[in-house]
């Protein structure tokens, strides 16, 4: 008998096999064998034709002997796929919707369900690749697709999509998030609903498409920030070492400015998640509440924790500040030195340190001409800045106006025989710890 390769399109050619078949003396029906799948190539061709016609033709009750034997000996024939699973499912589809009988169009409707679970676990015991993604996806549309024959099986579809999104996030849509989310609150289980718009926030990043979504549900969720922080202090009774309920409960304390709160939760968020980021938060916090030294104790623990560059920069910039405003200048200006060392053309250090100059003029209060002269040093600062960081630009431009207004006069300059463009040391009374060198203009 001759071999034919690929699909048998042609029904003429199917009969000519099957007559060859019956001239054999094997019955109608998929060939068989004392092992059925202890078979050649021929045979594995002709029940794979003998299916593919009848399901081309949409014969499905034809097709449905021959396919299961495929799926059984050869699942991936040909070409290794999960096509045979696919025509599966159309088959027991097309059976049961073709049925007047509601238990009949039940009986096959569940066997095409049973397709969409078994599909790719027995593909793999095969050795045949297949995409759980699309098994799983697909089996929340077949499911949706027949909310009538399947009605008492719908509350299972959200469920279904949440396993797809589980499997890989980024190939399901917004509708579908969008309908796992409904589904949730629809049956309420808003704690769910909740927890899985974090998980999804954090799955889908900077998206703002998914991003403005979940926003917008937890907008009808919570109608004011209060009702949240309430629904998470219930939720945190019930869980009091959940760091991502402290975590965000302290967050909202945060956003709210209740200062109070905030001082009360913060022990426990640095106990549960003792990161460097948790640590520069609250010191940052402290920082701004007027507790300096308890913020520089916290830089300096995250500092111990985690040598980001970025993160280093700020944090030096913060002792700093927090330096300055108790007054202690030359340690403040280590600070700031420590943050150009991470960033040499951080701005915001070097105006920091020309405003340092600045207070310690207005420190030493006699204003003669060597105190002048300070501003020159400041104004290098200043203009460092303009020309290394565009942020500050503006800043500044400003600060330098107004550093040009209190320079020495001509006349300072004359009585202490100061020369243009000359190098000139700031070095003397209580200016020795600047030990610095700036030029005459």
């Amino acid at each position: 008998m001759k071999v034919f390769s690929g699909e048998f399109g042609a029904t003429s050619i199917l009969v000519l096999i099957f007559g060859a078949f019956l001239a054999s003396g094997i019955a109608a029906g998929p060939v068989r064998a004392q092992d059925p799948c202890d078979v050649d190539e021929n045979t594995i061709r002709m029940n794979y034709s003998l299916y593919a016609e009848y399901w081309r033709n949409k014969s499905f009750d034809s097709s449905l002997p021959y396919l299961r034997w495929i799926l059984k000996c050869a699942p991936g024939f040909p070409g290794s796929s999960d096509r045979n699973y696919r025509r599966a499912v159309d088959v027991y589809e097309g059976i049961g919707m073709a049925s007047e009988d509601a238990d009949v169009r039940r009986t096959y409707l569940d066997s095409a369900l049973y397709i969409h679970d078994v599909a790719v676990p027995n593909l793999e015991d095969a050795g045949i690749e297949a995409d759980p993604f699309n098994w799983i996806f697909n089996k929340g549309r077949f499911m949706q697709s027949h909310s009538v024959e399947l009605e008492d099986i719908q509350h299972e579809v959200g469920g279904v999509y949440r396993q797809a999104f589980d499997t890989d996030a980024s190939r399901l849509e917004p509708y579908y998030i969008n309908f796992i989310i409904s589904d949730l609150v629809l049956r309420d289980q808003k704690t769910n609903a909740i927890e899985f718009m974090d998980v999804a926030e954090k799955a889908y990043g900077d998206n703002s498409e998914y991003g403005d979504m979940i926003k917008n549900w937890r907008g009808r969720l919570f109608t004011s920030p209060q009702e949240r922080i309430e629904f998470i202090e219930s939720q945190l009774a019930d869980d009091p070492n959940n760091v991502e309920l402290v975590s965000d409960l302290f967050n909202l304390y945060m956003d709210e400015e209740m200062r109070d709160m905030v001082y009360d939760l913060a022990p426990r968020l640095m106990e549960l998640d003792p990161t460097a980021s948790t640590f520069r938060l609250i010191a940052k916090m402290r920082l701004d509440d007027g507790d300096t030294d308890g913020a520089i104790d916290l830089y300096h623990q995250s500092l111990e924790m985690d040598g980001d560059q970025d993160a280093m920069r700020e944090v030096h910039y913060n002792v700093g500040i927090a330096h300055q405003q108790e007054g202690r200048l030359s340690r403040a200006r280590t600070s700031f030195r420590e943050a150009l060392k991470a960033d040499d053309g951080y701005g915001e250090a070097l105006m920091a340190i020309g405003d340092l100059y600045v207070a310690a003029v207005q420190g030493c209060g006699t204003f003669e001409r060597e105190d002048r002269a300070v501003y020159w040093l400041a104004a290098d600062y200043f203009e460092r800045a303009r020309r290394l960081d565009d942020r500050v630009s503006a800043q500044t431009r400003s600060r330098i106006s107004t550093m040009n207004q209190l320079y020495p006069t001509a006349e300072d300059k004359f009585f202490k025989n100061w020369t243009d463009g000359e190098s000139y040391r700031i070095d003397y009374g209580c200016y020795t710890w600047i030990g610095e060198s700036t030029r005459v203009r």
